[in-house]
C-alpha cells in the first residue's frame, strides 16, 4: 500500500485505528521493529480512509509522487523571494518559478522575465507553505498596507520607515478622516480563514464597523431572512443570493449597496470574492460585480487617489486605488480556467464566470494546490500585481533574498510536488480531466435527486419529504440531508447546519475531486438508499448492523 496505489481498496480486513498510545514518545527510543509496526498501522488507517474520502476538497490521485522520496534526504528551503536567489543553496526556486509561470498563464497575468524590472501590471507571487489560509492572510496584509497609506516596494521612503514595527502614517487629508481606514467585505459563504485574517490584522468588517458606528443605518434589509444581525447589520458577511437555499453566490445588489455606504463616508474598501466556496462550491460573478462596483469607486474618489505614504515627508505621494479586490480561489482558481478551455473546445456547454487578472480591478488571487490539481502536502499559490506589492518589514542580509513572503522559511518540497504533478499532464489532459470531474459531479446530483424522490415515495422515516439536494452550476460540491453517523464516517462527509424554510437542518456534502470515480458514487448511493440511512435518532447505538461495504 503506497503512493502509487489506485483509489479502489479491496482489502476488507478490519484494521484497528491508531491511538495516541501507539505513538507516545518517552525517554526510551522505539526499536526499529516497534517503529516500523506503528508506522504500518498508520499507513493501513490512511489507506482505509483514502479509499472512500468524499467530503473534502482534496485530490487523492497522487500517482507519480513516489519518485519524490529521493528528495526527503534534503532540507529544501525556498526562504526569501522566489525570484531572488538566496545564499542558502538547497532550494527549488527553478521549479517554483515554473509553477508560478503556469498559474500566471492560467490567470492571464504577464510574468516578467526580469523581476527586478517588473511593470506595475506584471504578476508577482510565491508558492505557499500552507494552503490558501496563508495566501488569504498575506493578501489581506498586502491589501491593508496598500489601502491604509503605507509605503509599497515601488515607493521610496525617507529614513528607516520600512523597518518600523508600528504603522506610522502621514496625516490623513483634512476633508477625509477615513481615507486610510479600510473596511472588509465578504459573503456569508466565505471561508473562516478570512475572519481569522481580519482579526490578526485588525481590519474591521463592514458589519463590525456598521454595527458600532452606524447602528440602524444598514442600507440593506435582512429582516425575515433568519440572518443574525448586529444593530441591524448582517453578521457573518454579505448575504448570498437566495440565502441558505440558494446557490451560495454573493448577492451583488447587497454588496454594491454596502460598499457604496462606506465609500461615501471616505473609507477605502477591501472586497473578497469566492471561486469555489467551501461548502457549496459556488462561483461569485467577479466580473459582473466589478462592473457594478466600478462607478461606485469612481463616484467616491477611489480611483487613482493620492496617498501620502511617508510619515517623515508628507509631500511625498503615490497614486493608487482606494480598493483592493481579492479572489479566494482555494478550489476553483485552479479548476475553473480548464472548464473555460473545455467550453471553448466544445467538451462542455458553459463555464464559470471570469474571475482573473483580465478584470482590471482584481488585485490578488490564491488557490490551494493540494485541493486542485493535487499535492501530498498542504500548499498553494499567491499572486498579485507587482505594482501593488507590499514593502517587506526587513531585508535580512544573512538570507540575501528579500523577506517578501509571509512564512520566511518556505517549503521547497511543496514547489517540487506541485511541479511534479503539473509536469505529468498536458493541457489537453487537464482540460479533459476537468470536464470529466464536472460530469461525475452532475451525475452525483442527478442520482441524489432521484434518491430523494424514491425516499419520499416510500415514506422513509427521517426523509418523508425526500432529501434536499443542492448543486450549483459548475460546482464540484453536491450537498444533501445529513445521513447516519456511520455513513458520514465511512465516506468522511463534511457536515454543516443550514437554515432552510425557517428551520435549521444538518447537511452533508460530497466533493467530486479527480480521485472520485462513478463507482464510488454508486457505492455511496447504495448505502444512502438502505432503510434507515437518514435515521439519526440512534447514532450512538453500537448495536446497529453495518451498511453494505461497511468495514
Amino acid at each position: 500500500m503506497g503512493h502509487g496505489m489506485t483509489i479502489e481498496n479491496t482489502d476488507t480486513r478490519p484494521h484497528a485505528r491508531p491511538t495516541n498510545d501507539d505513538y507516545r514518545l518517552g525517554t526510551d527510543a522505539y526499536s526499529d521493529e516497534q517503529r516500523i509496526a506503528v508506522l504500518a498501522k498508520l499507513e493501513e488507517y490512511l489507506g482505509d480512509q483514502r479509499g472512500r474520502l468524499l467530503g473534502y476538497q482534496v485530490n487523492l490521485s497522487l500517482d507519480g509522487h513516489a519518485a519524490l522520496g529521493r528528495f526527503l534526504g534534503y532540507h529544501i528551503n525556498n526562504i526569501g523571494d522566489p525570484f531572488v536567489d538566496s545564499n542558502y543553496s538547497l532550494h527549488s526556486r527553478w521549479l517554483e518559478r515554473a509553477v508560478l509561470e503556469h498559474y500566471a498563464g492560467l490567470w492571464h497575468a504577464p510574468l516578467p522575465e526580469d523581476a527586478a524590472h517588473a511593470r506595475d501590471e506584471d504578476a508577482w507571487g510565491y508558492v505557499l507553505s500552507m494552503g490558501s489560509t496563508e495566501g488569504n492572510l498575506y493578501a489581506m496584509w498586502n491589501a491593508r498596507d496598500y489601502l491604509d497609506g503605507n509605503a509599497l516596494v515601488r515607493d521610496e521612503v525617507s529614513g528607516d520607515a520600512s523597518c518600523r514595527t508600528s504603522y506610522l502614517r502621514a496625516k490623513h487629508p483634512d476633508d477625509n478622516p477615513n481615507a486610510y481606514a479600510p473596511v472588509a467585505f465578504f459573503s456569508q459563504e466565505t471561508h473562516y480563514s478570512h475572519i481569522k485574517a481580519m482579526r490578526v490584522l485588525d481590519i474591521p468588517t463592514f458589519y463590525d464597523l456598521g454595527g458600532s458606528l452606524y447602528p440602524g443605518e444598514c442600507p440593506i434589509d435582512v429582516t425575515g431572512t433568519g440572518t443574525q444581525t448586529y444593530n441591524g447589520w448582517p453578521l457573518g458577511g454579505v448575504p448570498t443570493t437566495g440565502g441558505d437555499e440558494g446557490p451560495g453566490t454573493v448577492d451583488i445588489d447587497a454588496l454594491v449597496a454596502l460598499v457604496d455606504f462606506f465609500a461615501a463616508k471616505g473609507h477605502p474598501v477591501l472586497v473578497n470574492f469566492n471561486i469555489g466556496s467551501v461548502f457549496k462550491g459556488a462561483y461569485d460573478d467577479v466580473q459582473g460585480a466589478c462592473e457594478r462596483l466600478r462607478p461606485v469607486f469612481e463616484t467616491h474618489g477611489l480611483v487613482d487617489r493620492t496617498v501620502r505614504f511617508d510619515p517623515d515627508d508628507p509631500e511625498r505621494v503615490s497614486v493608487r486605488n482606494g480598493y483592493w479586490i481579492h479572489v479566494d480561489g482555494a478550489l476553483g482558481g485552479a479548476y475553473a480556467p480548464y472548464l473555460e478551455k473545455a467550453r471553448d473546445t466544445g467538451l462542455i456547454d458553459s463555464a464559470p464566470p471570469i474571475f482573473d487578472f483580465r478584470i482590471p480591478e482584481v488585485s490578488s488571487i490564491v488557490t490551494s494546490g493540494h485541493k486542485y490539481p493535487g499535492a501530498p502536502v498542504p500548499t498553494g499559490i499567491y499572486m498579485s500585481r507587482a505594482g501593488s506589492k507590499l514593502r517587506p518589514p526587513s531585508d535580512p542580509a544573512v538570507v540575501s533574498s528579500p523577506d517578501s513572503t509571509f512564512a520566511g522559511s518556505r517549503s521547497g518540497f511543496a514547489s517540487l510536488a506541485m511541479w511534479n504533478h503539473l509536469a505529468q499532464f498536458s493541457e489537453d489532459q487537464q482540460v479533459r480531466q476537468a470536464a470529466e470531474v464536472l460530469r461525475i459531479a452532475e451525475y452525483t446530483a442527478d442520482r441524489l435527486k432521484t434518491l430523494s424522490t424514491l425516499l419520499k415515495e416510500r415514506g422513509e422515516p427521517w426523509a418523508e419529504d425526500g432529501i434536499e439536494v443542492g448543486h450549483g452550476d459548475h460546482a464540484l460540491s453536491v450537498w444533501f440531508q445529513q445521513p447516519r453517523a456511520e455513513i458520514t464516517r465511512k465516506y468522511s462527509l463534511a457536515c454543516v447546519p443550514l437554515n432552510l424554510g425557517g428551520r435549521r437542518h444538518d447537511y452533508s456534502h460530497v466533493y467530486v475531486m479527480p480521485h472520485v470515480t462513478q463507482e464510488l458514487i454508486d457505492e455511496l448511493l447504495d448505502d444512502l438508499s438502505q432503510p434507515g440511512a437518514f435515521d439519526r435518532s440512534a447514532d450512538q447505538d453500537a448495536e446497529r448492523p453495518p451498511f453494505p461495504h461497511q468495514r
